[in-house]
């Protein structure tokens, strides 16, 4: 029987929520949480001998001591394959993934595979050293993701080819592959050109990624009668994150007064942005949302007002789709409000 270890984090090992993301790495007997589905998946040719699992937290704050002890216990399972997640669109998750992927295939020699969504950093991390089977966002899709994932597998633990884009399920990666066509390249060319000629099905042997074309705002001509606003995705919300702002994924954002303010202390102010090391800003949280340079420039003359909120989510991890709809929905608040420009920060 192949033997594969499969590595999850601490939520999917069991051991609860973000309470326990600073769990540091431990191994399980056998098939653990998604895991079990895998196994029963895989019939009788191949199981999971343990799960290694890791805090999202402990991983991103001690990446180097996390990997060399998950490596330990990965060895010491003695494996045919790795399995990392599925990770969803989950960032830290997807970049502990990519991690323990790269150290394991580089270390052990084994094959390596890992699951999550194209938004994921994680995936655009590896996709183009080790395969990176497709999933969606959310949990959601467990089931598809841990069906597409067993049949690439099978697959590796036989030894056969798997194929470096869609035809399998994976994310593409971003490379080109010799592969024997059954016609030649004239006539598929040409095939191409007639379809598109005639507004017919046609899908390039190359597909390039979309990129959305976004016309840029008009400048502003007169700053010193201007009104600005501040808007952040970099988690910033008051002590206790009253409006439930998501650390990952975030659906929704929240507005925020600030015009009784000089600054933004830290005792009222926190990032809740599950990407970044966020003590800085929470020390001082006009690192982020820069109220009191801001207020100077208003005094100087050299900007016309400030808007009386700051608007905040978090963009770890959030899907291009939602983080449009919340901008729209900002966009149209600012314009009823009559505010001339934006400053936009990041974490």
């Amino acid at each position: 029987m192949k033997r594969i270890v499969h590595y999850t984090n601490q939520f999917f090992a069991g051991l609860g929520g973000e309470e326990s993301a600073g769990a540091p790495p431990g191994v399980l007997e056998g098939a653990v949480g998604p895991g079990r589905l895998l196994r029963s998946l895989l019939g009788e040719g191949a199981g999971i001998v343990a799960t290694v699992y890791c805090g999202d937290d402990h991983f991103s704050e001690n990446e180097e001591e996390a990997t060399a002890r998950l490596l330990e216990l990965v060895k010491a399972a003695e494996p045919d394959l790795l399995f990392a997640g599925p990770a969803f669109g989950s960032g830290r998750y997807g970049l502990a993934c990519a991690g323990v992927c790269r150290a394991v295939g580089g270390e052990l020699g084994i094959p390596v595979l890992t699951a999550m969504s194209p938004s994921n950093p994680g995936a655009d991390l590896v996709r183009r050293d080790i395969p990176v089977v497709e999933t969606g966002e959310s949990s959601g899709d467990m089931r598809a993701a841990i069906e597409r994932s067993t049949r690439v597998i099978v697959r590796l633990l036989t030894g056969e080819d798997v194929a470096p884009g869609s035809e399998e399920g994976l994310l593409p990666r971003g490379g080109r592959w010799n592969t024997r066509a059954s016609r030649p390249a004239a006539e598929r060319a040409v095939d191409l050109l007639l379809a598109k000629l005639t507004g017919g099905p046609m899908e390039t042997e190359i597909p390039l990624p979309p990129f959305q074309e976004v016309a840029p705002a008009p400048g502003i001509r007169d700053l010193g009668h201007a009104k600005i606003a501040l808007v952040t995705t970099g988690g910033l919300v008051p002590r206790g994150n009253p409006d439930g702002i998501k650390s990952y994924l975030s659906t929704h954002f929240g507005a925020y007064g600030m015009m009784e303010r000089e600054r933004l202390a830290g005792d009222d102010f926190e990032s809740v942005h599950g990407g970044f090391f966020t003590a800085m800003v929470n020390e001082d949280p006009n690192r982020l949302i820069p109220l009191d340079v801001l207020r100077d420039a208003v005094r100087e003359g050299s900007v016309g007002g400030l808007h009386e909120y700051f608007y905040s989510t978090t963009g770890n991890g959030t899907p291009v789709e939602t983080a449009a709809d919340m901008a729209r929905d900002i966009a149209a608040s600012l314009e009823e409000d009559k505010v001339d420009g934006v400053i936009l920060t990041s974490a």
